[in-house]
């Protein structure tokens, strides 16, 4: 996201990016608890808690950042044209998938790891957007993830259908989040400015 200074306007993009993050992985998380018969409120509380404490930390993030040059304005942000194509590809394959999975081969529960499968292939173009390769690690995880979901309920773990895209993705998503808000401490970019 840097090749030179870091600014204001990537801190923002920082902060966009991983608040979507947070998010989805919160979705993810409590679909997985969702799929899990008694004890899902030990799962749901866990998950609360990673959600509260990741946003905490992208508020701290945010005011140690008020120091920062400014920059990186909207005319840099990764969020435009090309990013709204993704994503429009993203929904469109979802979509698609998910119908052809359900009413072409009756296998409905398998519509998570696709959904799952086709958000990691959308983060490939982010790499070059966000000026970033963590979006490629993200995008081959998600990818092993659903691909493995596939994999375990095929070989007769049927709950891996909604238990593996749930909670890995989930992980993915919040460890990406964390990656990419140690990488800004530990760049002193969000240093107080003295």
């Amino acid at each position: 996201m840097t090749d030179g200074q870091f600014t204001k306007g990537h801190l923002i993009t920082l902060l966009i990016s991983s608040a979507i993050g947070v998010g989805f992985g919160a979705a993810w998380w409590f679909f997985g608890a969702s799929s899990v018969s008694g004890g899902s409120t030990t799962l749901v509380v866990v998950g609360v808690v990673a959600v509260l404490g990741l946003a905490g930390w992208l508020v701290l993030t945010a005011r140690r950042g008020a120091g920062l040059p400014a920059g990186g304005g909207r005319e840099e942000s990764p969020f435009g044209k090309q990013y709204g194509i993704a994503v429009l590809l993203m929904l469109v394959g979802i979509f698609a998938g998910a119908r052809v999975l359900s009413a072409v081969f009756a296998l409905p529960e398998a519509v998570p790891a696709w959904v799952l499968f086709v958000v990691g292939l959308h983060f490939l173009p982010f790499a070059k957007l966000f000026g970033s390769r963590r979006f490629l690690v993200l995008s081959a995880l998600l990818c092993v993830v659903a691909v493995l979901a596939a994999v375990l309920a095929i070989a007769g773990w049927t709950a891996a259908w909604q238990l593996v895209p749930g909670f890995g993705g989930a992980v993915v998503l919040w460890a990406t989040v964390v990656a990419g808000l140690l990488g800004t401490d530990r760049q002193g970019a969000t240093s107080p400015a003295s």
